[in-house]
């Protein structure tokens, strides 16, 4: 297999070439991204008292687990659930309700789900009663995360064939991978050790604490293919009061923007983390969030009353991150009757100074001023980001190239998840 060159490699190969001149391919792999050979930034001169630091020339390859994907690609599947088409110790077929599901979720023994379970699904439509914190759970307090491995509940016929009508909720649900069901909106609250995985969703998805500790409560490949006119953020990472979420990864995800109403006066941001309790240790991974009106990611801030606070509160890994006007221009157009965007923020909120995490991404926009704990191989469109946000190792690269990237440049880096590419890519 060829190694990918990456881009860092590029400018640092530039910078050590006194003549500026590229060789040909690089100039030409350059070229075909961005447009033009960069200027590299002129090597400043030593410090006599410092000791020179040996600066890799690229990030190793399975740091942080990134496959390489900007958006889902059908690879992206939690280690602690067998894959489809693996051998399963117990099979379960059933009927497309919530007490068919429910009620094999309850009959397994641990030392099954050692073995593997995998529940199967009929072809159907399930309801939903809503997904604000005080709707009714369509399961509730059922599996309880103890195996090593999670049970598989997935459709019967394949991705396509099983969806929600409605938005919906689970509560504490523990030890559970659903993969390959649709859904307008879906909540988990309380749910470690749970997992949503290959799903395409209407208008969003959120995972939430509200009694307790939640941990390990994962997305996979979870997908809002389509722009909208609306004011509530699609997607959320969130704690109530005396609650906490933490250890989170979103890995292979997408969302395309939501516009403002035209006349409405609220802020939107395509995912947030928010909430009276404490939240921390989001990973997005090999993901591309398009802005809301307010920002593509908002990052609130910590708790005083946080029991984990000094440890990792937000990791951005192989993603892209868009401002909407950056959307607008190069995807989603504005529809008819929403709010024009303006503001071309990318990341808003102050996150946990010091533990904020960037590697091998790009970010389109403006961003909050903060302090990153360690920032690598990642660039940006904002010219006052490497000043505004320092980072106690590496640092923000401004690249004024990327402001000039186009359709055809996203494109090529995260393809549109139409139906047809995902039935290709979930088969």
């Amino acid at each position: 297999m060829t190694r990918q060159v990456s881009r860092r490699s590029l400018l640092l190969a530039a910078a050590a070439v006194p003549s500026l001149a590229w060789p040909p391919e690089l100039a030409a792999w350059w070229e075909s991204l961005f447009g033009g050979t960069p200027t590299p930034s002129p090597t400043p001169s030593p410090d006599p008292t410092e000791t020179p630091t040996a600066i890799p020339t690229e990030a190793p390859a399975d740091a942080g687990g990134s496959l390489g994907s900007y958006g889902p690609d059908g690879r992206h599947w939690p280690a602690n659930t067998p894959k489809l088409g693996s051998t399963f110790g117990t099979v379960i077929d059933v009927a497309c309700t919530w007490a068919s599901i429910g009620k094999a979720i309850a009959s397994v023994t641990d030392a099954e789900i050692e073995a593997g379970v995998h529940i199967r699904v009929a072809p159907g439509t399930l309801p939903g009663f809503g997904a604000s914190s005080g709707s009714r759970g369509v399961l509730k307090n059922l599996g309880r995360g103890t195996a090593s491995t999670n049970i598989l509940v997935s459709p019967k016929d394949g991705w396509g064939t099983v969806s929600i009508a409605d938005s919906s909720r689970f509560v504490g649900v523990k030890g559970v991978t659903f993969a390959r069901i649709n859904a307008r909106f879906m909540l988990l609250s309380d749910c470690s050790r749970t997992n949503w995985v290959q799903s395409k969703v209407s208008y969003g998805f959120r995972m939430t604490a509200s009694n307790g500790v939640v941990r390990e409560c994962n997305a996979y490949e979870v997908v809002m293919a389509d722009a909208k006119i609306d004011i509530a953020d699609p997607f959320g990472y969130a704690a109530g009061k005396n609650s906490m979420i933490a250890d989170s990864v979103w890995e292979g995800c997408y969302c395309a923007p939501v516009f403002r109403p035209d006349g409405a006066s609220d802020h939107i941001d395509s995912l947030q983390m928010y909430g009276n309790g404490a939240y921390r240790g989001l990973t997005i991974r090999d993901s591309t969030i398009f802005g809301g009106l307010n920002s593509a990611i908002q990052l609130g801030g910590p708790k005083s009353r946080d029991p984990e606070l000094g440890t990792p509160f937000f990791t951005v890994e192989h993603s892209i991150l868009t401002a909407q006007v950056v959307a607008a221009s190069v995807r989603y157009p504005a529809p008819s009757g929403a709010y024009v965007p303006t503001m071309g923020q990318a990341i808003n909120g102050s996150g946990e100074s010091g533990q904020l995490f960037a590697r091998d991404s790009f970010v389109f926009g403006s961003m909050y001023t903060t302090k990153w704990g360690e920032v690598a191989n990642s660039f940006c469109s904002y010219d006052k980001a490497p000043a505004n946000n320092p980072s106690l190792v590496g640092g923000w690269q401004y690249d004024a190239g990327l402001s000039d990237a186009d359709a055809a440049w996203f494109d090529a880096q995260t393809p549109i998840p139409t139906d047809d590419y995902l039935r290709r890519i979930w088969a």
